[in-house]
């Protein structure tokens, strides 16, 4: 009787054990099945399943939802990350039209879907407006492990590893640049097995996107023709001041020059990282006006960032599809069409 319960013991520590989120693998959820939730858009029979708030890490932030087609074999994925000056935003955003109407975005979904192509959404941990001591690496990093994760439990969702597509907006626009231009972040040493996958994609798309989260870019190649300087910016718009020391864990903008912002500051250069093994690129920074920014929206938004990218982008050689203000890419192709060119 003893022994008996002393393996009913064990058994429940066992179970406690592989419920714990703070050493999620890719061994544990090869062998589980996923849970299937109510669509959140319609998918107007189209044969699809969506699993939501999958774990990927050890934060409560850390979650995706997935849209899997019916499919026999592995099918692509697509991977958006949401926009919110990595202040605000959530997974769910791309469930509703976007932008005042302007971006159908569950039609999208749906177009995807309809080219057997998966598609995921994903949270990360956010900054705190003012006095964050993590700054942009750590959303940075939260969507790095996510697509490592995917990856590592690529059999269980039934993707293709290898063919995966980046899209978002605004913040998560910048972030599926910092993925795709950084070299291959997998380290195959590492005890976790998700960090040993790899970080490379077929491509992104991204919408409403910076150039650089260096932001000395803005003074030096980005805003150059305004004669754009941040001592200016922020005598008209003070309220960026707490979110430009969160951006990189400073207690204040003295700190901006010192060693540890500048080493900092390398980490999350876009346009440095740049090299001509990157994925093509689809930009679109139609939205705001070309004007000398004033104002965060059009700071953050403006065109001149889609502009940077594809000069630099053409002067390396990495094939891009880039619109901006009034100039249009010639090939005309759109923000879906790209995803679904680039999995095929």
């Amino acid at each position: 009787m003893e022994r008996k319960l002393l393996l009913i013991f064990i058994a429940l520590l066992f179970l406690q054990s592989c419920n714990k989120n703070d050493n999620i693998n890719g061994q544990e959820i090869e062998n589980t099945n996923l849970e299937f939730s109510p669509s959140p858009i319609a998918l107007n029979g189209i044969d699809a399943k969506f699993s939501k708030d999958i774990s990927y890490g050890p934060y409560p932030e850390n979650t995706f939802d997935i849209f899997i087609p019916n499919s026999i074999g592995p099918t692509p994925l697509v991977i958006y990350i949401h926009g919110g000056g990595f202040l605000g935003g959530e997974k769910e955003n791309p469930y509703s039209v976007m932008w005042n109407g302007s971006w159908d975005f569950p039609s999208e979904i749906r177009t995807l879907l309809t080219n057997n192509i998966a598609f995921a959404s994903i949270n990360y941990r956010l900054l705190a407006f003012d006095g964050d001591k993590d700054g942009v690496l750590k959303p940075l990093n939260d969507s790095k492990r996510c697509l490592q994760y995917i990856r590592s439990i690529s059999n269980a969702l039934n993707i293709h590893k290898n063919n995966i597509v980046l899209c978002g907006s605004s913040a998560g626009g910048g972030t599926s640049e910092w993925l795709a231009f950084s070299d291959d972040m997998a380290d195959p040493s590492d005890p976790d097995p998700v960090f040993q996958q790899s970080t490379r994609v077929k491509g992104i798309a991204v919408k409403a996107t910076q150039a650089s989260y260096d932001l000395e870019r803005y003074e030096t190649d980005i805003f150059t023709p305004y004669n754009f300087t941040w001592d200016e910016y922020f005598l008209e718009d003070p309220d960026m001041i707490p979110r430009f020391n969160s951006f990189y864990g400073m207690d204040s903008l003295n700190e901006f020059s010192s060693d540890r912002v500048n080493s900092y500051r390398q980490k999350v250069d876009m346009l440095a990282m740049m090299s001509t093994d990157d994925p093509e690129f689809w930009v679109s920074n139609p939205q705001t006006p070309v004007v000398k920014p004033t104002k965060a929206n059009i700071l953050n938004h403006h065109s001149f960032h889609a502009r940077t990218l594809k000069e630099w982008g053409d002067s390396i050689g990495i094939p891009n599809v880039v619109s901006y203000g009034d100039y249009h890419d010639p090939s005309g192709e759109s923000f879906v069409d790209f995803m679904i060119r680039k999995t095929q």
